[in-house]
């Protein structure tokens, strides 16, 4: 790695306050790479790197806010696996295919996966998924065999409607309580952003096709907590909250 490469990623991080995804694998591979050109990397160049890193590690608190503490945000992560024991109405394990949404609350691993909605409901272009869950360390179970979503907009939101008439989808969200904390995992199809807003606090999550999860505080969810998506274009609509959304143990 040129010295140029590693001043841009260390610009970036100081920009989003966050670090970019490979930045310790490149920095090693990069000074690896210029020992066995025989260049030198000097102790105080190594030192500036390590002591960048370190200083925007504490910036970024459990949520992924900066130290303001009026914007939330989301932590960055690794993709997440779908656990095993997850399994689909069929009775075998899913298949990506499957899978609506997958994400850490906590320390469990939500999973929403697709099922055949009601015929009524298929009919208005409505949509199903069952909620499972596996805590770290136990079996996962399902929580809830059937949640609908796509059917119902906020009253009077257009764009909501326009996008839901498209067929395309609105997306779904889910509130699960874990070890005293509460996390909205979020889904919406391809090319829209989606941020969660708690008590008047964003915590932007970018695009989440896969789904994506933000730690919010919040008593009430479905009165605190709203799920807004952006489409590529920038008309912004609400995700409604399906029946049965909020999972408590």
């Amino acid at each position: 790695m040129r010295d140029h490469e590693v001043a841009g990623l260390l610009d970036d991080a100081v920009a989003t306050v966050e670090l970019p995804p490979g930045l310790a694998r490149r920095v090693v591979a990069g000074s690896r790479a210029r020992r066995r050109r025989h260049l030198l990397l000097t102790g105080g160049t190594a030192a500036a790197v390590v002591a960048a890193v370190t200083l925007l590690l504490p910036q970024v608190g459990p949520l992924g806010r900066d130290g303001g503490g009026d914007v939330g945000g989301a932590e960055p992560r690794a993709a997440v696996d779908v656990p095993a024991g997850v399994v689909g109405s069929d009775g075998r394990a899913v298949t990506p295919e499957q899978v609506v949404a997958v994400g850490r609350a906590g320390t469990e691993t939500l999973v929403l996966v697709k099922r055949e909605p009601r015929a009524e409901e298929r009919a208005v272009g409505g949509r199903a998924a069952e909620v499972w869950v596996a805590p770290d360390g136990g079996d996962a179970r399902r929580l809830h065999d059937y949640l609908s979503y796509d059917l119902a907009c906020i009253d009077g939101d257009v764009v909501c409607a326009a996008v839901r008439s498209t067929g395309s989808g609105l997306g779904v969200a889910v509130a699960r309580r874990s070890g005293g904390g509460l996390y909205v995992l979020v889904q919406a199809p391809q090319g829209r952003t989606v941020e969660v807003v708690a008590g008047g606090v964003p915590y932007p999550l970018g695009p989440a096709p896969g789904g994506a999860v933000a730690e919010v505080t919040a008593a009430e969810p479905y009165d605190e907590v709203q799920v807004w998506a952006t489409t590529a274009d920038g008309q912004r609509y609400r995700i409604p909250w399906a029946p049965g959304a909020v999972l408590n143990d």
